[in-house]
């Protein structure tokens, strides 16, 4: 069983410098530090995210962190509403969330506010707060994903300990886009961890049983990250289970040419099997009505259009600068186009303009 520590925080949002373009979020919102999922591959484990050694064993809960985020917005005078992404560094509905309540105190200030909201999860006790992610879906904009890389519950048990099952996921997938029209439901098949979860049967099954529940949508990554402290843990524990399969995701991982025809690879064949199954790859983005409608709507194609040619193998890095910078704009792109001033906007040339 975990250990639950309460920490204060001074902030709760924090404001990415520029918005992701797989969740269009421009703000993230942990409610907690740590998760008990206890994930092997979590990324969450690398150094970058300065979290605690004992990840899944001690759970940091933000103290009272409602008042905290009503007082930053409060007092802010460039957070304007967008999308908030929560749980990067946990999940926003694991056991913890039973007790502490910290996503739905969190969930609450941001419909008050009219912020639009994206989580992801793997856990089936967001069934609680889907009352209030429906109404926010109507307000504003909720987008939502479960995290399923595998039905094979072997692979699931191994390298999800304690996640919801597969099916169990699946299931809340379809009672939600059964049940609550307002929530944008869809799933993260990230990371596909090699030689474990990517054979062509498993992937198909994926798929088909995705388009079974009525998902909205896929996000998906073959392969997965490996850096410093997440690898270690990840490859003791495959070595635990299995050396040689060790070994075989580690020679992988060390020839960057053949890891990335092997990415190449996997994109296609699950690009393929989403059209076959006419299920959609990108999120559909949320749109404000303000002076960013315009500049978001052809920031969302630019994206998009980058993401595509991005998973084909192709140059992509032109669109994806115009797009960001596009999407930064402190007016709207009608009233720069109307000065003749395209061509003053960072990163946009002729062809884009």
């Amino acid at each position: 069983m975990a250990k639950y520590v309460l920490k204060a925080y001074k902030t709760a949002l924090n404001r990415m410098k520029t918005i992701d373009s797989w969740f269009w979020a421009r703000y993230t919102l942990n409610p907690y530090a740590g998760c008990e999922h206890a994930c092997i591959y979590c990324d969450a484990r690398s150094k970058r995210y300065y979290l605690h050694d004992d990840f899944e064993r001690t759970i940091i809960v933000k103290e009272d962190i409602e008042n905290v985020l009503e007082n930053q917005i409060e007092k802010s005078r460039t957070l304007i509403p967008d999308v908030v992404a929560m749980g990067g560094v946990c999940d926003s509905y694991a056991p913890v969330e039973l007790m502490y309540h910290n996503t739905r105190k969190i969930l609450r200030v941001l419909e008050k506010h009219k912020f639009p909201v994206c989580l992801s999860t793997k856990s089936t006790n967001v069934k609680k707060d889907l009352e209030i992610l429906d109404r926010i879906g109507e307000q504003t904009w909720c987008g939502a994903a479960f995290t399923i890389t595998t039905l094979n519950t072997e692979n699931a048990d191994f390298l999800e300990p304690n996640a919801a099952k597969p099916m169990e996921r699946f299931n809340m997938i379809e009672y939600i886009s059964r049940k609550f029209p307002n929530i944008y439901i869809g799933i993260n098949y990230m990371p596909i961890v090699p030689y474990i979860e990517d054979s062509g049967d498993q992937i198909r099954e994926m798929i088909k049983m995705a388009k079974e529940k009525n998902t909205k949508f896929i996000l998906f990554a073959p392969s997965m990250t490996l850096r410093d402290l997440q690898k270690d843990f990840f490859i003791k524990k495959v070595r635990e289970k299995d050396s040689a399969l060790a070994d075989k995701i580690l020679a992988l991982f060390n020839d960057e040419k053949r890891l990335g025809d092997y990415i190449l690879k996997k994109n296609k064949e699950i690009l393929d099997l989403c059209e076959k199954h006419s299920i959609p790859t990108r999120m559909k983005r949320w749109i404000p009505t303000d002076y960013r409608e315009k500049n978001y709507q052809i920031a969302e194609f630019l994206l998009n259009k980058a993401y595509y040619k991005q998973i084909n193998g192709q140059y992509h890095w032109h669109l994806m600068k115009a797009g960001w910078s596009i999407q930064n704009l402190k007016e709207s792109i009608l009233k720069i186009k109307d000065r003749g001033e395209l061509m003053n906007i960072p990163n946009i040339s002729t062809k884009i303009a």
